[in-house]
């Protein structure tokens, strides 16, 4: 169940940065910031330091830590602008959890670049699917984790055109709990900071394969949702992509998809002989069940390079088990935005009924540019 929202905000329009130039063709140290908010003092227009780590005094300091790392990432000229915006949105959390180096220090570490570049073809295609639409819509972010997804999007979307953005894990505590448990995420960023997200952010405690509890989330969150509903899917181990495509295909407010699933379903699904179903599509759990996964980074299981095919003949069955209504589009995708032996780039874009010509135009845009 969400924490319940606070008063709500006056209504504004937050209009999404135009796209630029992507960061590889950029002149060094004329970088902008997203229009929410401008940075103060030299902002982005700041001197290479060769500073070599996230841990800096400064503002600067830190925005060109970041701007450097990220112009190392893959897909320059389809997500160079996304990256721009999402580094500027960095900053401002940044200047948000000043005084709090404790709860700064647990979100950032490094991940915080990778999950930049793996969120950037969500961010991009959300962008183009609520920046079309007129009517207010609700996001709901399953398997969120901390949160980095929806805190990127609370800052990047349109304000007038996102009711709220729902943050879904199993791992959050319970509404109404006065702390987090050891085991439990610990929501200080998001709720210590409540009234400071430009779009408003809740969490709820739910499972996605505990039928009970998708049918409370059915009924308090999505039910309840004022307009469209944009599902997003990042990461999702084994059988919860299945899950999320339940969710999306049974739902009738549910409207647009991005599901990037993560590790194959375990053996014990191919050992019971099982057939998964989603949607009007089954398959034989023996063609995609694997025995590998990451424990923290390391990898336990085969050698990464002979599960390849099961992962892409994982990613295409899911794609097929999205169920559309009306004349609804869905696509597989693959975006390298793992390098160095990763291989999970697939993303799989659905969306019901008429399709969103902005949303569409923009995936196959991106897909003719280099890589």
């Amino acid at each position: 169940v969400p924490k319940p929202a606070l008063a709500a905000e006056p209504a504004g329009t937050r209009t999404a940065a135009a796209p630029q130039t992507a960061l590889a063709a950029e002149t060094a140290g004329t970088r902008t910031a997203a229009p929410q908010e401008e940075l103060p003092g030299d902002g982005w227009a700041t001197t290479r330091t060769g500073a070599a780590g996230p841990d800096l005094d400064g503002e600067a300091a830190f925005a060109d830590w970041l701007d450097k790392a990220l112009r190392g990432a893959p897909n320059q000229a389809a997500y160079g602008q996304t990256y721009l915006d999402s580094a500027a949105a960095v900053v401002r959390w940044r200047r948000r959890y000043r005084g709090n180096p404790k709860l700064w220090n647990r979100l950032m570490k490094d991940k915080v670049v990778k999950e930049l570049i793996e969120c950037a073809p969500v961010v991009a295609a959300c962008r183009d699917y609520v920046d079309a639409h007129t009517t207010p819509v609700t996001v709901v972010d399953l398997c969120s984790g901390k949160g980095y997804l929806a805190m990127l999007l609370s800052e990047l979307l349109p304000k007038d055109k996102v009711s709220r953005i729902v943050l879904v894990d199993k791992a959050w505590p319970l509404n109404g709990q006065d702390e987090p448990l050891p085991h439990q995420i610990n929501w200080d960023h998001i709720y210590d900071y409540y009234e400071d997200w430009p779009i408003t952010l809740t969490t709820s405690k739910q499972d996605l394969k505990c039928k009970s509890s998708v049918r409370g989330m059915k009924r308090r969150i999505l039910d309840e949702a004022p307009g469209d509903i944009v599902v997003l899917a990042v990461h999702l181990c084994g059988t919860l992509s299945l899950k999320a495509l339940d969710l999306f295909n049974s739902h009738e407010k549910c409207s647009f998809l991005v599901l990037k699933p993560c590790c194959l379903p375990g053996l014990v699904h191919s050992k019971r002989d099982e057939v998964f179903v989603v949607g009007d599509h089954s398959f034989d759990s023996k063609e995609v069940c694997s025995n590998g996964r990451f424990k923290g980074n390391v990898w336990k299981g085969p050698p990464r390079h002979l599960i390849r095919g099961k992962f892409e003949r994982w990613a295409r069955n899911l794609e097929r088990g999205a169920k559309l209504r009306g004349d609804g589009v869905r696509r597989l995708e693959n975006i390298t935005v793992q390098t160095e032996g990763g291989f999970q780039n697939a993303f799989i874009f659905a969306e019901h009924d008429v399709p969103t010509a902005p949303l569409w135009d923009g995936l196959a845009r991106r897909g003719r540019m280099p890589a």
